[in-house]
């Protein structure tokens, strides 16, 4: 466990139910976020990133950060704001964690415990003590997941990476957003790379996994996925996903 003198409010849970679509305008906390939806998916805009987190992940975001959401479906929010001080140590980027089953259900009853008030025999403080410590645990043996979609600030790429987020599977070759921009192919790829720092090819790729995860927490077959993000060969798709993850689509989800 990391070495942490405990505070009685190290971690307060946020539980909030939203619609589709339903928009969370940028706004930062004092405190650190575990940014978690129990049930639907969310995409959440950062300084320079974009994060698609299904129910299986969680987005951790520094304290005074600056964050905005949209719900890609019905959400239920159960959340953990962290106190600043202690959550340091987890440095100051945001990033993508995996929510095991643990953690998932610890954070759950943090979110319940006014609901508990009247029923429950056991001290409340002991049992939101224990909670607390325990979720502080779990973030950090959490797995990071190396997933992350650099954000243009470029008026023409951002509208080429929205069009691309909003229809993955439409991947066209630098060569006809070229002629649909006005500029040669040679120029627009020095641009993606100066301003996400990544290649073409591989914001494309990161796109698509995390599509992919959205589409495992469904219960989407793979074979499924694949086609869905314009993959016509199936095993291209799960080669792709194991080079960046470690693991084929099919054992992500089985291990899910």
């Amino acid at each position: 466990m990391p070495n942490t003198k405990f505070k009685s409010d190290l971690i307060i849970g946020l539980s909030a139910q939203r619609i589709y679509k339903d928009i969370t305008y940028p706004h930062a906390h004092f405190r650190a976020q575990l940014l978690y939806a129990s049930k639907g998916t969310i995409q959440v805009f950062t300084n320079n990133q974009v994060w698609i987190i299904p129910p299986m992940c969680a987005l951790w975001v520094p304290a005074r950060a600056e964050h905005s959401m949209v719900c890609l479906s019905h959400v239920t929010l159960t959340t953990a704001l962290i106190e600043e001080q202690s959550a340091q140590q987890m440095g100051e980027h945001c990033f993508l964690i995996r929510v095991n089953n643990l953690l998932h259900e610890l954070l759950i009853r943090l979110n319940q415990l006014d609901q508990l008030q009247a029923t429950e025999q056991v001290s409340l403080h002991d049992l939101s003590t224990s909670l607390q410590i325990l979720i502080f645990d779990e973030i950090h043996r959490a797995n990071s997941l190396p997933i992350q979609i650099p954000w243009p600030k470029d008026q023409r790429l951002i509208k080429l990476c929205s069009t691309l987020l909003d229809a993955p599977h439409d991947v066209k070759d630098l060569s006809t957003w070229a002629d649909e921009m006005g500029a040669s192919p040679r120029t627009l790829m020095r641009l993606f790379q100066r301003e996400t720092g990544l290649s073409y090819r591989a914001w494309i790729q990161q796109m698509h996994i995390a599509h992919a995860l959205s589409h495992i927490s469904n219960g989407e077959s793979i074979s499924q996925i694949s086609r869905k993000l314009g993959y016509s060969n199936l095993s291209a798709f799960s080669a792709m996903f194991k080079r960046h993850l470690g693991q084929t689509p099919q054992q992500f989800k089985t291990r899910a």
